[in-house]
């Protein structure tokens, strides 16, 4: 909490006015335009109202000493350039930055802050008079040599203590409310740097716990905004996740939805194969060849056909229409692999001469053929293959 010079810019040139508006030498570089980082501690109001600088002081676990003066803009009290002296001067500012619970206090945070209001940052009375009914300050009383009768409360100056303590509002939200712990007479002001400290310290001590449960607060809130911060990320997680499932959730029901729909498709093909399945000719009939079907889970069937009526097609059909699978999806072949039939639409304009529009007559196939019923490898997964190659080769060129 200290070293190195430039507070705050905000606060910077406010400060150096003021000084020197009441002739106050700070302790600033050699083109006098920087303070020593402890002057970070001084807080103006026309850079940080009441309300901010109480939040700053809880947050940091520190008192906050206040001074507030009535005057008319451009004109100079005797009293305030007192009290000014005092609370800017070196020995006052590394004060406030100590440590207020010494050895014990694990973090660097100093004791207090200051925040002066005097008018001479353009506060209004009506300001300067809320920011005292929300301290719960009362000012001096007049330091005229009449009777007690006759004393009269005069416009300042006021120099007081305050607690920034973390209440509950009516609606359960946390909030900082000023507590009154100490004021000053200021008659006269604290006139030296020592009388200055000589107050503050005895307040310090005075009101050590309540710097520890500044301190405790502090550490708690901390615990606190981790907490919510790890709930937050945690929230977000589970919204992306809750998310992604409804997605793939949604995109399951579409494909079973597309799945069923097609196999609805499917089986009513099937069973309009079925029944244009011509009926099977007698053995031994002129132009009558034998089928016999192996299938990849040792099962078999076989079937007679006309040769020269009856088409490579037809023939995948009757697998189709008799064992359940997919004519598209699968491919006939000799035994000993010699030739091949897959089936083809009526519409394709590819011409194989081992293809389904062929007739089993034109195919060559005997009289008593057998045929291998294979599942075809489907194109579009080795596509999908080919595809993340090309989506890893472009990752990796970028």
């Amino acid at each position: 909490n200290g070293g190195g010079m430039e507070p705050h810019s905000s606060n910077k040139n406010a400060l150096l006015n003021l000084a020197q508006q009441h002739k106050i030498n700070l302790p600033t570089d050699n083109d006098n335009t920087a303070l020593p980082k402890k002057y970070d501690s001084i807080l103006l109001n026309s850079q940080t109202p009441l309300s901010a600088a109480l939040q700053k002081s809880n947050s940091d676990a520190r008192f906050l000493i206040c001074y507030i003066s009535k005057k008319k803009k451009g004109t100079t009290k005797k009293s305030d350039s007192i009290a000014l002296s005092s609370l800017l001067s070196p020995e006052v500012v590394k004060l406030i930055n100590r440590r207020p619970l010494g050895k014990k206090q694990s973090d660097n945070t100093g004791s207090y802050y200051v925040w002066i209001m005097n008018g001479d940052d353009g506060a209004a009375a009506k300001e300067i008079d809320m920011a005292m009914k929300r301290l719960k300050v009362k000012p001096p009383a007049s330091n005229s040599k009449k009777s007690s009768s006759s004393k009269k409360k005069e416009d300042g100056p006021i120099l007081a203590i305050i607690y920034p303590a973390t209440t509950i509002d009516s609606s359960g939200k946390l909030k900082v409310t000023p507590r009154l712990l100490a004021q000053h007479h200021c008659h006269p002001p604290p006139s030296s740097p020592e009388v200055m400290m000589n107050w503050a310290n005895t307040i310090r001590k005075r009101h050590i716990r309540e710097f520890a449960k500044l301190q405790h607060d502090r550490k708690e809130m901390q615990l606190l905004r981790e907490r919510t911060e790890g709930y937050k990320e945690s929230m977000k997680e589970d919204k992306a996740r809750a998310e992604r499932e409804e997605r793939e959730l949604q995109a399951k029901k579409e494909a079973e939805e597309k799945e069923r729909l097609r196999l609805e498709k499917l089986e009513q093909r099937r069973q309009e194969l079925l029944e244009a399945l011509p009926e099977e000719p007698e053995a031994g009939s002129e132009g009558v060849i034998t089928i016999a079907l192996r299938f990849g889970d040792g099962s078999r069937d076989q079937r007679r056909f006309v040769a020269e009526e009856t088409s490579v097609n037809e023939l995948l059909n009757w697998v189709d229409a008799t064992h359940g699978m997919e004519r598209e999806k699968i491919e006939l072949s000799t035994m000993n692999g010699s030739k091949t039939f897959v089936y083809v639409e009526e519409d394709d304009d590819d011409e194989q001469e081992e293809s389904g529009n062929v007739t089993l007559d034109e195919a060559g196939l005997g009289k008593m053929t057998a045929l291998r019923v294979t599942e075809i490898v489907q194109e579009v997964d080795n596509g999908e293959e080919e595809q993340e190659e090309e989506d890893e080769s472009d990752s990796t060129d970028e």
